[in-house]
Parts: C-alpha cells; sequence; structure tokens
C-alpha cells in the first residue's frame, strides 16, 4: 500500500473514532436520562454541548494547522480526545459529564479540522473523490457499528464503557500519525493568529445556537419570545461587524475570499442545511424506538444502523462517480431522498411512523436516510474541497467541519426544542415527533435547492 492510502488510514481511525463515539451517545442518551435523574431538553446538552465546542474551535484550529504544521495539530487532537474520553468515563453528574464532553470535543476538533486537508493535500483531483469516498464508508462504519456497539456496552457494562471504548482506539491512532504522516511545513510566513476574528466567531456561534436551539416554553405561545428576537438583532448587527473585521483583516479567520466561487458556498450552505435536518432522526429516533416501541437499547440500537449502514455501500461509489460526473447531479438526488425520507416519517406522505408500524417500514425509511447522506456528503465534500488553492486547504477543512457541525449542534438543539414545545402543548409524543420530521423535510427541501446552484460537472 503506497503512502497516501496509509495517509488516509491514519486519517480514518481519528475519523472512525469521533463518529463512533457520536453515535455511542445518541443511544445512551435515553438511558442517560434515566441514570442521571434529568429530563430531555437537560440531557441533549451532552450532544450540544460537545458540538458546540467543536464549531467554535475548528476554524482556529484550521488556521493554526496552516501555520503550525496540520500533523502537530492532528496528532495533539488524539492526545486530548483521550483524555476527554477518559474523564467522561469517571464523570458522576450531568455536569461533570458535560464539561468533559467539552474537553473531548477540544480534542475532537483538532482532529476535524485537519482531516479532510490532509487527505486533500496526499491525493490528486482525479483520487480526491475516492479518497473521500473512502473516509465517508469510514465515518458511516463508525456510526453503524456506534448503535448496536453502544447498545450491547450498556446493557452489559453500563454507559461509562461507552466513553472507555475510545480510549485503545485513540492510542492506536496516536501511534498511526507518528509513523505515516510526515511532518508538514507550517507557513514560511510568520503572521500573527486572528483573535479578534476568533472571539466574535465564538460569540456569533453561541449567538445562533441560543436563538435556535434553546428549549421553548409551552405557555409562551409563541417560538418566537421577546428574547429570542432581540438575539437575532444582535445577532445581525454582529455578523456585519465580523464580516468588516474579517474583510479588513490581513490574515483573517474567516477567509471571505472562498466564498466568490459560486460552487464553494451554495456546498457549503446546502451541507448546513443537510445536516440541520437529519440530525432530527438521530436525535429523537432512539426515544421514539425505546420510549414507544419499548424496544430493548440493543435493538434500538441495530435498527439505528440501518442509516449508517447505507451510507457505508453508497458513499464511495458517490464518491467515485463524482470524479466522473460532477457533484451537482448526486448531491441534490441524495438531498432530495431525504427529504422524502423525512416527510414519510412525518405522515405527510402516506401514514407516517407510529406505534403500529411494521419494522421493516421503520428500516426502510431509516434506510432513505442513509441512501440520502451517502449520495449527498462526499460529492459535496469534493467539490467545496476542489475549489480551494493548496494553501487555505486548512481553513477550508476547517470551514467545512465548521458548517457540518454547526448544522449537527443547530439541528439537535432546534429539533429537541421544536419537539418539547410540542409536546408539552399537545401531550402527545407522535404530533410532536411527526411535526418536528416534517419540519425538517422542508429544511432538507431548502438543501435540494441549494444543490442546484452549484455549477455544473463540478
Amino acid at each position: 500500500m503506497t503512502q497516501k492510502w496509509w495517509v488516509l488510514s491514519a486519517v480514518a481511525c481519528g475519523t472512525f473514532m469521533a463518529t463512533l463515539d457520536s453515535s455511542i451517545v445518541n443511544i445512551a442518551l435515553p438511558t442517560l436520562t434515566k441514570e442521571l435523574g434529568t429530563d430531555l431538553d437537560r440531557v441533549k446538552w451532552v450532544v450540544v454541548a460537545y458540538l458546540l465546542v467543536i464549531t467554535c474551535l475548528m476554524l482556529p484550529f484550521g488556521l493554526l494547522s496552516d501555520q503550525k504544521g496540520r500533523k502537530l495539530i492532528f496528532q495533539t487532537g488524539f492526545l486530548v480526545f483521550i483524555l476527554g474520553s477518559a474523564l467522561c468515563g469517571l464523570a458522576v453528574n450531568l455536569p461533570l459529564l458535560v464539561l468533559f464532553r467539552m474537553v473531548q470535543a477540544m480534542g475532537a476538533a483538532m482532529l476535524m479540522a485537519n482531516g479532510p486537508a490532509i487527505i486533500t493535500s496526499s491525493f490528486g483531483a482525479k483520487e480526491r473523490g475516492a479518497a473521500l469516498g473512502t473516509l465517508a464508508m469510514v465515518v458511516s462504519g463508525g456510526l453503524m457499528m456506534g448503535p448496536s456497539l453502544g447498545g450491547l456496552l450498556i446493557s452489559e457494562l453500563g454507559w461509562r464503557s461507552i466513553f472507555w471504548i475510545n480510549v485503545p482506539i485513540g492510542i492506536i491512532g496516536t501511534v498511526l500519525v507518528e509513523i505515516f504522516i510526515k511532518k508538514s511545513l507550517p507557513s514560511r510566513n510568520r503572521v500573527s493568529f486572528d483573535w479578534t476574528g476568533a472571539f466574535l466567531q465564538t460569540v456569533l456561534l453561541l449567538l445562533f445556537i441560543g436563538i435556535f436551539g434553546a428549549p421553548v416554553k409551552a405557555h409562551t405561545g409563541t417560538v418566537m419570545t421577546l428574547a429570542r428576537f432581540m438575539a437575532l438583532i444582535a445577532l445581525i448587527g454582529l455578523s456585519i461587524v465580523f464580516v468588516r473585521v474579517e474583510a479588513a483583516a490581513k490574515h483573517p479567520l474567516f477567509d471571505l475570499t472562498l466564498f466568490y466561487h459560486r460552487t464553494f458556498w451554495t456546498s457549503i450552505l446546502a451541507s448546513f442545511l443537510t445536516f440541520v435536518a437529519f440530525s432530527s432522526v438521530t436525535v429523537l429516533m432512539p426515544f421514539f424506538l425505546q420510549d414507544q416501541l419499548h424496544f430493548s437499547t440493543q435493538k434500538a440500537g441495530l435498527f439505528m444502523t440501518a442509516i449508517p449502514m447505507i451510507i457505508f455501500l453508497v458513499a464511495p461509489l458517490s464518491g467515485r462517480l463524482s470524479d466522473r460526473l460532477g457533484s451537482r447531479g448526486l448531491s441534490s438526488t441524495g438531498s432530495g431522498v431525504g427529504m422524502l425520507g423525512l416527510w414519510l416519517m412525518s405522515g405527510v406522505m402516506g401514514t407516517g411512523l407510529s406505534e403500529v408500524s411494521s419494522q421493516w417500514i421503520i428500516v426502510a425509511t431509516l434506510g432513505m436516510i442513509g441512501l440520502a447522506i451517502g449520495l449527498f456528503q462526499s460529492p459535496n465534500n469534493s467539490a467545496i474541497m476542489g475549489c480551494v488553492p493548496s494553501s487555505k486547504l486548512g481553513v477550508a477543512s476547517a470551514l467545512l467541519a465548521t458548517v457540518r457541525n454547526l448544522g449537527l449542534v443547530t439541528g439537535t438543539g432546534f429539533s429537541t426544542a421544536l419537539f418539547s414545545w410540542k409536546y408539552a402543548q399537545s401531550g402527545d409524543f407522535l404530533v410532536a415527533f411527526r411535526l418536528t420530521l416534517f419540519v425538517a423535510g422542508l429544511i432538507a427541501a431548502a438543501a435540494f435547492f441549494a444543490t442546484l446552484g452549484k455549477k455544473k460537472m463540478t
């Protein structure tokens, strides 16, 4: 096996560890709710805090990797992730678990900010889609193993074991990086870090999540409270300031020139909307399977593997096809399939999911979500990275991962907030569940139209 494929293997190890941890934690949410004596609005912060920290730190670590060397940041990410995982396994209550998840997220941000950049710099244009498709297959492999392995570990060893599993995987990844990834040369130009941009970006992201992810009380009678309205005004004003600061910066954290390319910004938008839409399924479906259908944790985990299993099969093929056919058709087809899958689940099309739904219907609709992601992600990522000059791969890679995680954290917060609000009003799980999936389908429809904005054969 050539050096570049060993590089892909090393990157894949970190990616596998991060995705395995994510899917394991999602299937554990109902268990954590019961064992830690909390509710959905609180336990969601085990997921949201993790994603929020990753989202806030991705761009800074991407810029640092371009300036200081990608191998240094990537390998440090492994070590921090191992530490955070071990601490999560020792947490005695929900606040400590959330805190240690934030430590874990710092390591994950270093890993995610560098993975696509390391691969893109190692593979030529004719192999980039195939390499990213293989990485997507690894992502789906981690997601596929997470629910079933998590269900087994929780049933046999308790919820703490889902964090300890990361320690040996992280050690293997650290060794692989040391052996196979060459030390990259940092930027020759000694430049100052954009601390102002990093601070403004963090505040903007926190405002964004506060607006769209905070719980909504049923007695308010409206989703948009006065506090949310004021926060929205602040978000708009601060966004204008942020754009002006970054436009004037000599070495900006957020490189606005990347958005001059139509394919780049439409692909970024489509990625954000897609992950907002599909995160509702990964967060709420375990509650539907365990609380409404009374599945065991292990059985619910097996059902949830339908999504990553299809991604595992489809993503490498779509990545290779995108090298020949371009990304536009494949990614738009993926978004369209996802939209239909969400609306089938919600009952807008067909009868929708309920306590009397047959098991094959549940698997089939989950499989549609996996097919959508498998068709969409590899071609879309290849189109984004293909628009970027080599000197900005780290920033672009970090921005890609930032947008993905911003979509996940926004979707997780928004879907749980919308579900909790409707459930408090109606007292009916299925009514709230179906409404949330219907709105997610509308967001997937917006992603579909965003993919059509790409240039042809990109």
